[in-house]
């Protein structure tokens, strides 16, 4: 998921240097009637930014240097990214196959790939607005390239030797690229974002998921969270007593993650672990406060204001509390400077 999202990031983000070739995104007398204004574009009631800081166009207007670059660039990137794999985890092939893991590192890998198919589609709705197409249009378009990404890589994993292609997975991505658009044509939506967050276990007391190869499967590291805008939910009359930025974030993570009866995995005796079949794990569930990025931090140039836009789909440490074996009550989850109670 991790390679998947870099992809789209550095695409994006070599489009800056594309963006100064060319005067269309200059401001103009009928600016209000070539783009959206600020009122317009906005996601949860406030602004949003394309990669330059400027609103998408009213009306499709392919910009040809930013479509080029945007276009060149994913090409490269999947093509690396594609030579890459083949040379490590898709090293061993054989016969396309379905093989389901449904219970597999206890559903954290499916929130992942809810999270990488959104936040893919995301990252290639802004490349495909920078380049001119219209906020509608690019959100269709955006969402079937993501998901088609997603797609790509479940099937190489169902000719991988030691994978295969799970429909589990591929209902996850699914899922992700479902409610990226809906949040489109349904903004209350939008009050509801998905995060996610990662440091490796050993960081807070916890182990790695035993057999995994990099940070990219290695569920035991990962959190996955909604992010809720309370502010906007809440009656207008009771928002002077909350801040604007302050947010509340539901999460789950797997800790400790392995597989019995398999010499190549181990648990760990001294961890709390419940086992489903042959894998075991520590479910955790999290309530932390966040914050929305946008709305704390000051607006600067254009890269800069879509940078912070585009981080407020990573969650920050913060407060928190976690249920699992201990409830445990984190200052700055998720590490250890907390309090905890055992059960």
């Amino acid at each position: 998921m991790a390679k998947k999202l870099l992809l789209v990031v550095f695409a994006l983000l070599s489009l800056n240097q594309a963006l100064a070739q060319t005067d269309s995104l200059e401001t103009t007398d009928n600016q209000d009637s070539v783009r959206l204004s600020i009122d317009e574009f906005t996601y949860g009631n406030h602004r949003r930014f394309l990669i330059d800081g400027s609103t998408a166009f009213r009306h499709t207007d392919i910009q040809t240097i930013p479509a080029i670059a945007f276009s060149g660039t994913i090409v490269t990137f999947m093509t690396i990214q594609h030579i890459a794999q083949l040379n490590t985890i898709w090293q061993e092939q054989g016969e396309f196959k379905f093989q389901e893991d449904g219970n597999y590192a206890f559903g954290a890998d499916k929130l992942g790939h809810i999270f990488g198919s959104y936040f893919t589609s995301y990252m290639m709705t802004e490349g495909l607005m920078i380049s001119g197409l219209d906020w509608e249009t690019a959100t269709i378009c955006g969402t079937a390239l993501g998901l088609s990404y997603s797609t790509y890589v479940e099937v190489m994993d169902g000719y991988g030797k030691n994978w295969g292609f799970s429909m589990s997975d591929f209902y996850a991505d699914l899922g992700g690229a479902t409610f990226h658009i809906l949040q489109y044509y349904v903004p209350y939506l939008q009050n509801f974002t998905p995060k996610f967050m990662y440091f490796p276990a050993p960081w807070f007391g916890e182990n790695h998921r035993s057999g995994s190869d990099a940070f990219i499967d290695d569920y035991s590291s990962h959190t996955l969270f909604v992010s809720v805008n309370v502010y906007n939910m809440i009656p207008d009359s009771w928002q002077k007593y909350w801040l604007p930025w302050l947010e509340l974030s539901f999460g789950y993570a797997a800790r400790n993650l392995c597989v019995r009866g398999d010499d190549t995995y181990w648990c760990d005796p001294t961890k709390s672990v419940e086992c489903d079949g042959p894998y075991c794990g520590s479910p955790r569930y999290i309530l932390a406060l966040d914050y929305n990025l946008v709305k704390m931090l000051p607006d600067g140039p254009g890269l800069y204001n879509w940078v912070k836009q585009s981080l407020n789909h990573i969650k920050m440490p913060s407060p928190a509390i976690e249920f699992g074996p201990t409830t445990r009550f984190h200052i700055v989850y998720p590490f250890k400077l907390d309090i905890g109670i055992k059960l």
